[in-house]
């Protein structure tokens, strides 16, 4: 078991400020994650909480949106110890980005490096960070697993994996539920809405 580890406040506002100097290590990360200003004591805090790791549960292999369901388990059940609020740290999910899931976020979300350096730059900050409550359930590359597997396993506790497939079978059904916080976070009203989508898919099947 390794401990789980966060940036500081001001190491991640640092690698967001530089992001335009490291497109390249961003749209191909090799091994060594991109160093923090040597001015900034203690860029990386040890969280209180023992767990097994990402690293080897998301490849770069699972970078296909289909896999969004399998991938929101893994990382669910990973970090199924974090409180909503702790899930909401930004620091938290750049540095899970960045250090050992980099190239999975790489994988998932910049396969196609734009000519434009501040499009590239736009990409590495939506998947990369957190830069809003609503990205941190539809745009950072891990964060956004999480929310999915916290929601399906608040939702129907008993078939988790039965509730993703029904929801990530339509897209537009994902975006208007899950990628607005003000629908996701009320249990009660995602209850009722998957309640009848279950009805629906049981009933026609996927069409």
């Amino acid at each position: 078991m390794s401990s789980l580890h966060h940036y500081s406040a001001r190491a991640t506002e640092a690698l967001l400020d530089a992001v335009n100097d490291r497109l390249d290590w961003y749209y191909d990360p090799d091994a060594a994650p991109p160093r923090v200003s040597g001015e900034i004591q203690r860029p990386i805090r040890e969280a209180s909480f023992d767990y097994g790791g990402l690293a080897h549960l998301l490849s770069s292999q699972n970078s296909a949106p289909s896999d969004d369901d399998a991938n929101a388990l893994v990382v669910y059940d990973a970090l199924r110890f974090l409180s909503r609020q702790q899930a909401a740290d930004e620091r938290l999910w750049t540095y899970l980005c960045h250090v050992e899931c980099a190239q999975y976020t790489a994988a998932r979300w910049l396969d196609d490096r734009p000519a434009d350096p501040e499009d590239a730059a736009r990409k590495v900050r939506n998947h990369f960070f957190v830069l809003s409550n609503r990205a941190l359930v539809r745009d950072n590359a891990v964060s956004r697993l999480w929310w999915l597997g916290s929601i399906a396993h608040r939702t129907d506790p008993d078939a988790p994996a039965q509730f993703l497939e029904i929801l990530l079978h339509r897209q537009d059904i994902r975006s208007a539920l899950i990628e607005r916080p003000s629908i996701s976070m009320n249990d009660r009203i995602i209850r009722a809405i998957y309640a009848v989508m279950r009805e629906c898919w049981e009933r026609d099947g996927a069409k």
